[in-house]
């Protein structure tokens, strides 16, 4: 068997990440990009855009609606009920999820560590017209946020240094302190951390062996977050993840 030279192998990963740098460039806000739209938001010359384009609609990833015009393709639905099967948080774990909506009014997510980055699984929205809202499946990072901080928690020294290192303007003695501090407190409280005038409370959620798995979060607008409410949503979220570490995550534990 002939083995691909190194060129050729970097060549093959370069391609497959422009190839998701372009996917990246559809969500629910822009289900339809033109090809000026995505040559803009790749930052990729016009003709490799276009390479990019007839490769994946070959097989359905990529669909063209009308002329110039793309949009993810039929291809994708056989991944997302497969995502959704496996990433699945279980109904008792949303149940709790809804009752510290409820009880707080606040948008309710749960969150997940998948390399260096957090990703939310789960969210309930909360019942005020101005309230925070993530995307769910979207990578945030994990330098930012009350999710973040309790995340790291349960991050080894190898990432806090991968962490450091992919920004400079992270030191890893700081995120091991963070760590520590978050740990032996049991939630975080974060304000305009990772946006302005958003603030959020977060707590972790615990396998049976006491391995950390997720962070349950509740955030919402700064203007909410007094120190009144703060003192009620740390109790709230704290007992709302100690309930969902009791029930189960659901599915989407086998894979954490």
């Amino acid at each position: 068997m002939t083995l691909p030279s190194a060129a050729a192998a970097d060549g093959g990963v370069r391609s497959v990440t422009r190839a998701f740098d372009l996917l990246r460039a559809f969500d629910g806000e822009h289900r339809v990009r033109s090809l000026r739209e995505l040559v803009e938001f790749t930052g990729l010359p016009k003709s490799t855009v276009v390479r990019l384009l007839s490769t994946l609609s070959n097989p359905g990833i990529i669909t063209s609606p009308g002329e110039s015009t793309y949009s993810v393709g039929p291809a994708f639905l056989r991944w997302v009920k497969l995502a959704e099967a496996m990433w699945e948080v279980g109904a008792e774990a949303r149940q709790v999820m809804t009752a510290l909506r409820d009880e707080c009014g606040e948008t309710v997510n749960i969150y997940i560590r998948q390399d260096l980055h957090r990703i939310c699984v789960a969210q309930v929205e909360g019942t005020t017209t101005v309230r925070s809202v993530v995307r769910v499946g979207e990578p945030y990072p994990m330098t930012g946020g009350a999710a973040a901080r309790v995340l790291l928690g349960g991050c080894p020294d190898t990432v806090l240094d991968a962490l450091s290192e992919q920004d400079a303007r992270v030191d890893a003695k700081d995120l091991r302190t963070g760590a520590a501090s978050t740990r032996e407190a049991g939630f975080a409280i974060t304000h305009g951390d990772r946006e302005l005038g958003a603030s959020a409370v977060a707590a972790p959620i615990t396998a049976a062996d006491g391995r950390l798995l997720a962070a349950l979060s509740m955030s919402g607008p700064t203007s909410r977050f007094t120190a009144d409410r703060v003192t009620q949503y740390v109790d709230a979220v704290t007992k709302a993840a100690r309930q969902i570490s009791a029930v189960g995550l659901g599915t989407v534990e086998a894979f954490l």
